[in-house]
């Protein structure tokens, strides 16, 4: 069994369930020297700085020490479109040569992330328990799920929401019981949060509920019936998911297994990549999410063959390698032999740079490369989960295809600044979409 040893666990991320296996001293040796491969792309300071704050390597890999103001007000500027504001300012304040504005500036950021995530804390531990109270089960994902498990410091970590699995046949039942806590249906949908699938038309029922907003107006919750939206896998069930999941035992909530949860990681972080939205357009968050997966795996003992075994159940093999190898390539320690057995056929390392170089190493706006039908003719579903319209009535389809036509112009001006870099990403798009399934 081909295992990850933790550097250092985080006392409340402690698994109930058994620890794995681990390596022999000879295999973990060979794969320590072998699981960081850092990218050779060349990188902006900014993102060399943000890189050693993602996933630090033995030496810095730049000195800020003279850098001018604008490098600085740049570093902001793509470390807020990364989410990564609050992770930056735990970096630099144990550093010198940041000047005092920018530790301020990012300062305010951090303190603010800290408020926002002990009212997250407080509102996941009553939403957990009003589901304990009327019985029915739930399982945390994503952002609840690793700042409960892998993040020190919560603060660091930036969440927009809290994401919770329940059992289908319950979440009405769910929906009703938040409802008692003053949770209602809120404004936007599924383009709003980034969630429209990529390389598929949407055809089937939504992952996860509408978002309920709490009194406050201050979070959101989305119940998820699924972990993968249409098009993603192949319809697998998640009965394997619930029984691998694990309790805290700080908190008591259930979440992923360390293999399940990295999964999610991963899957979600090439559905973003190969995507995006009017309001995360592509490379939004995309280093935080590199940060997940290192923390990920620094923190918890990683099961890589039960990793893999999964990936393929699911018929996510080439969605998780794809995150695994970004990961890697920017520094992270996933073993090189972890990830060959869901390496796609057809794919090459140039791919995988690219992708990288695209979709993560970059910000701004860009226009979303999907097919050209998605831009121009988006379906009925695909309005109505995306901008609220009523699929059986052509005025409000008609008002809500002129709201996200609207939402879309800045990244229409860019592709027209841009019109290579529009192609590339087109490029790119259809490369990906010719993978195939390691069987």
């Amino acid at each position: 069994m081909f295992t990850n040893c933790p550097h250092g666990v985080h006392g409340s991320a402690t698994s109930s369930i058994p620890p794995h296996v681990t390596l022999g001293a000879t295999d973990r040796a060979r794969s320590a020297s072998d699981a960081v491969a850092p990218t050779d792309l060349p990188l902006e300071p900014e993102y060399a700085l943000l890189l050693d704050v993602v996933a630090p390597l033995g030496s810095p890999r730049t000195d800020h020490g003279s850098w001018e103001s604008g490098r600085w007000g740049k570093l902001l500027n793509v470390a807020d479109w990364h989410r990564l504001s609050p992770a930056l300012f735990a970096h630099l304040r144990t550093l010198e040569g940041a000047p005092a504005p920018v530790l301020s500036a990012l300062e305010r950021a951090y303190l603010a992330n800290a408020a926002r995530s002990a009212f997250i804390r407080d509102a996941t531990g009553q939403v957990i328990s009003a589901l304990d109270g009327a019985g029915l089960r739930s399982l945390l994902l994503k952002g609840a799920a690793l700042v409960e498990t892998v993040y020190a410091d919560p603060a660091e970590r930036e969440m927009l929401d809290i994401d919770v699995l329940v059992p289908e046949v319950q979440m009405d039942r769910a929906s009703a019981v938040l409802a008692m806590l003053g949770y209602a249906p809120g404004d936007g949908g599924a383009e709003a949060s980034g969630e429209e699938p990529s390389l598929a038309t949407v055809d089937a029922a939504a992952h996860h509920g509408a978002a309920l907003v709490g009194t406050q107006k201050l979070v959101a919750v989305e119940l998820h019936r699924h972990i993968a939206i249409s098009g993603e896998g192949n319809g697998f069930n998640l009965a394997g998911f619930w029984d691998r999941a694990r309790s805290v035992p700080s908190s008591g909530h259930v979440v992923p297994s360390p293999e399940d949860l990295l999964i999610h990681v991963c899957f979600h972080f090439t559905r973003n990549r190969l995507g995006g939205s009017a309001h995360r357009r592509n490379t939004g968050g995309g280093l935080a999410q590199i940060l997940d997966m290192r923390q990920l795996v620094a923190t918890e003992t990683i099961d890589w063959d039960l990793l893999a075994q999964t990936a393929r159940e699911f018929g996510l093999g080439t969605r998780v390698f794809l995150g695994l190898f970004a990961a890697r390539e920017l520094g992270v320690p996933v073993p090189r032999e972890a990830i060959t057995p869901i390496q796609p056929h057809g794919f090459n390392p140039e791919l995988g740079r690219r992708l990288v170089a695209l979709r993560v190493l970059r910000a701004g706006d860009h226009l979303p490369v999907r097919s050209m039908r998605w831009m121009f003719a988006p379906s009925r579903e695909a309005l109505r989960r995306g901008w609220n319209a009523d699929p059986n009535a052509t005025l409000s389809l008609a008002r809500a295809y002129m709201r996200r036509a609207k939402a879309h112009v800045p990244e229409a001006g860019s592709a027209v600044r841009r019109p290579w870099a529009y192609m590339q990403d087109r490029r790119l798009n259809g490369q990906i979409a010719a993978l195939r399934e390691h069987p």
